[in-house]
């Protein structure tokens, strides 16, 4: 089996650096308007993560689902599905 490593996109980089940034400060900020302001923040940078992680995992279900309407398709069973 091959493995393929890949090395981490500098927007994943760039984005977990800012989160653990935000982290620290949120943890020592006393509990008020600038806590919340951070906390805000950091779940900003969590929806955009996800987002981002969504996108990607799209891509190869879109890649998945194409290649089983293919084999469908040349088996003949997209007919038989289709009645």
């Amino acid at each position: 089996m091959q493995t393929q490593t890949r090395s981490r996109t500098a927007f994943a980089d760039q984005l977990q650096a800012s989160v653990g940034e935000l982290m620290e400060r949120a943890a020592r900020a006393a509990p008020g308007p600038e806590r919340s302001r951070l906390l805000r923040w950091l779940l900003v940078g969590g929806a955009l993560f996800l987002l981002w992680r969504m996108g990607r995992g799209a891509k190869k279900l879109f890649w998945t689902l194409f290649g089983i309407g293919m084999a469908l398709y040349w088996s003949g069973a997209a007919g038989w599905l289709l009645r």
